[in-house]
């Protein structure tokens, strides 16, 4: 009887050094932060699935392991919850979800040579989404069916990669405003070289055509300038753009080895609404270089506009530059280079630019009410 009574007695204390061994694992675990995730579910599941039931005569109170359950269920819950909601970010309070953007709506920047407006939109949505995701908020790619999470991007009027200027860029709802843009009046300041044309109209296209330009004067340019390209006029699209033809872009068809001629491109109306001479180039060279200064409302191309001028001289242009100085409210000096563009720069032009119409808003209500 003593042997049987102390063989039962053995496997208890055995049984109670089991269960505190399996609370002290616990323990360490969840001091752990690395490890608390996995610590609750380990736990979880050698508290309630290896552990003897508490007798009377257990050295572990019931307590005990109700109070280290319910430790898990709280780590388990608080490990669940985004981290948006567990800490205040930015003035976000808990339980609160972190906002993909620090302020929505328009700014300029200063498009880079050699950079496509697409690229200038994918530069400063990479740089957006970085900043949402270190401030807590959740960013998923753009995608077709996807709408919440993607930080939305555009662009107000594209620029040929070989021209510079004045680009204008909707975040978040400002993406809504881009339209408006589209057609608005821009103003650009172009160069010029006479004597040859190229198969983009600008410098980085082959020659295909040249023709003696001794005759032309800037006299000759003057009196033509008001004569033919101010107000509204007919400008066939240059072959080298992005409009479409049959379902196909005019570039596209170019490079396949279509000429103008062959896809039939049709004349369009545009409108010029001022057109001035300068008597030099953005380098300063004369004759047969010379600077234009165009403000024209949307969808005119600089290019046509300098080959048509050529051709009414009788002779032949390329324009060897472009940049685009102003687009609507936004003047070249007011935009961001490509080496100012931060996500603090990029809030604090948007600031500035609500501030603005905000401020322009309330004018015409005074104006409307006086």
């Amino acid at each position: 009887m003593t042997m049987v009574m102390h063989s039962t007695c053995s496997r208890t204390c055995s049984k109670q050094i089991t269960v505190l061994s399996y609370l002290r694992f616990i323990v360490l675990l969840m001091n752990c932060s690395s490890a608390r995730a996995f610590s609750s579910s380990v736990a979880a599941t050698f508290l309630f699935r290896r552990s003897p039931r508490p007798t009377s005569t257990s050295l572990v109170p019931e307590e005990v392991l109700i109070a280290s359950s319910s430790s898990i269920r709280l780590s388990m819950s608080t490990e669940s919850e985004p981290v948006a909601k567990r800490q205040k970010i930015q003035g976000v309070s808990a339980g609160e979800e972190v906002p993909l953007y620090r302020g929505e709506g328009l700014f300029a920047v200063n498009k880079p040579l050699e950079w496509t407006s697409n690229d200038v939109v994918s530069y400063i949505r990479g740089i957006l989404e970085r900043d949402a995701r270190s401030r807590g908020a959740k960013v998923v790619k753009p995608g077709r069916r996807r709408k919440k999470g993607v930080v939305k991007v555009g662009h107000g009027g594209t620029l040929d990669p070989l021209a510079s200027g004045v680009l204008v860029i909707g975040v978040g709802s400002g993406t809504k405003e881009l339209q408006t843009f589209l057609s608005g009046s821009k103003r650009y300041r172009a160069g010029v070289k006479l004597g040859f044309e190229t198969e983009t109209l600008d410098m980085e296209g082959n020659v295909t055509d040249t023709k003696p330009f001794d005759h032309v004067s800037l006299e000759s340019i003057q009196h033509c300038i008001p004569n033919s390209f101010t107000g509204e006029i007919m400008q066939v699209p240059p072959i080298y753009s992005a409009l479409r033809k049959n379902g196909k872009k005019l570039y596209e068809e170019a490079r396949a080895g279509k000429t103008a001629s062959e896809l039939g491109i049709e004349a369009r109306k545009v409108h010029i609404y001022d057109l001035k001479l300068r008597p030099t180039n953005e380098k300063g060279e004369g004759l047969p270089c010379f600077g234009l200064d165009v403000e024209c409302g949307g969808g005119t191309y600089i290019r046509s506009l300098v080959r048509d001028l050529g051709r009414e001289l009788d002779t032949c242009a390329t324009m060897t530059s472009l940049v685009r100085t102003q687009q609507a409210q936004f003047l070249l000096d007011d935009t961001l280079d490509k080496d100012d563009l931060n996500a603090d720069a990029i809030y604090a032009a948007i600031d500035k630019t609500n501030a603005v119409l905000r401020t322009g808003l309330k004018g015409e209500k005074d104006d409307d009410t006086n």
